[in-house]
């Protein structure tokens, strides 16, 4: 990892408040552009691994910001995919969930508005209010659409729904549900083509991202265990475990990254079943030291302190983000397919 980046002290995060707000997050994340413009290298091109570093070590001191991070990360690297680099000094998000309640649909135009229009609902919207520039994917279309914000705030297009997010987790990164009402789109906000989201080898290089920050995210709890006194054998086989828990996700990642790197167009196909095998590993190991984190420090960490208790909070929510059984499935359906895959063990 590049020494710049290799302590929370180092990108300027101890500045964050023990409980930061809305406009700490969006002020932090701001502040990392110009370190996030220069020193971290884009996925596939050979420093993989030194971007899914920098995410976790971001997200091992506050995940509401790491989410910010991974999302701007995210979409300035599809931007760049697609030939349409990003503005330095803006923060950029990616709502690409969706779900039942997605109704997010692309209106043609006609001789009055020439425009295309953008309008239903899109939950898990991450920095609703804060992101400059967010690309949505309308899943109706399977097209991705850059969206400027402040221009669809102030032209009355969008509307915030805070209530519908009821957890305390991310509460201060506003992630919102928003309803686009008629949203102009022009053919220069439509970010590749039909299809082009999924189907581009960005796609499954991206999928490991989150997964970095769960990593950071873990590593942040052994931070909290590794700074007490343990006071008997057991909270320290906790411990042990908990460390050797951590060093297999990082091992886990390390290998993704070599793997991306060799083959950055995903020629051999095996990036996003690869990305899967790493997030259902990285999960596991999340769950694990949840687990362990408890049992080792009991309930006082859940209870008394503010940081260790929003941290477990969101680490729990944001695992969720690995789709489980669903992904074991496709994982296995590939493996079923593709009999050499990971055979050389």
């Amino acid at each position: 990892m590049n020494r710049h980046t290799d302590t929370p002290h180092a990108l300027g995060l101890a500045d964050l408040p023990p409980r930061p707000g809305p406009s700490d997050y969006r002020k932090a994340a701001l502040s990392l552009l110009p370190h996030i413009h220069s020193m971290v290298p884009p996925m596939g091109e050979g420093q993989s691994f030194a971007r899914l570093q920098f995410l976790s070590t971001v997200a091992r001191q506050d995940l509401g910001l790491a989410r910010l991070v991974e999302g701007h990360l995210d979409a300035t690297q599809i931007l760049r995919e697609a030939g349409k680099p990003a503005e330095p000094d803006r923060l950029y998000g990616i709502w690409a969930s969706g779900g039942p309640s997605d109704t997010t649909v692309l209106q043609t135009g006609n001789s009055a508005e020439p425009n295309m229009r953008l309008s239903g609902v899109k939950p898990f919207c991450s920095g609703s209010d804060l992101v400059d520039t967010a690309l949505v994917h309308v899943y109706s279309a399977d097209q991705l659409i850059a969206v400027d914000m402040h221009r669809a705030r102030e032209q009355q297009r969008v509307r915030f729904d805070e209530g519908a997010w009821v957890s305390s987790a991310f509460a201060a990164t506003h992630t919102w549900t928003v309803e686009f009402n008629r949203t102009a789109v022009s053919a220069d906000q439509q970010i590749g083509g039909a299809n082009w989201y999924f189907e581009r080898p960005g796609f499954a290089l991206g999928a490991l991202a989150p997964a970095a920050c769960w990593a950071g995210g873990a590593f942040g709890l052994v931070d909290t265990v590794r700074r007490k006194r343990l006071t008997n054998a057991h909270a320290r086989a906790h411990l042990g475990a908990m460390v050797s828990a951590l060093y297999s996700m990082q091992s886990m990642l390390r290998w993704a990254c070599e793997r991306a790197d060799a083959d950055p167009r995903n020629q051999a196909g095996d990036i996003f079943p690869t990305a899967l095998l790493v997030r259902h590993q990285i999960e596991r190991g999340c769950t694990e030291i949840l687990d362990r984190f408890g049992r080792t420090l009991g309930p006082r960490p859940f209870v008394f302190d503010a940081g260790s208790a929003r941290h477990i909070e969101e680490l729990t929510v944001y695992i969720r983000q690995c789709h489980s059984e669903q992904d074991l499935e496709e994982l296995g359906d590939y493996v079923e397919k593709h009999p050499e895959f990971c055979s050389d063990i």
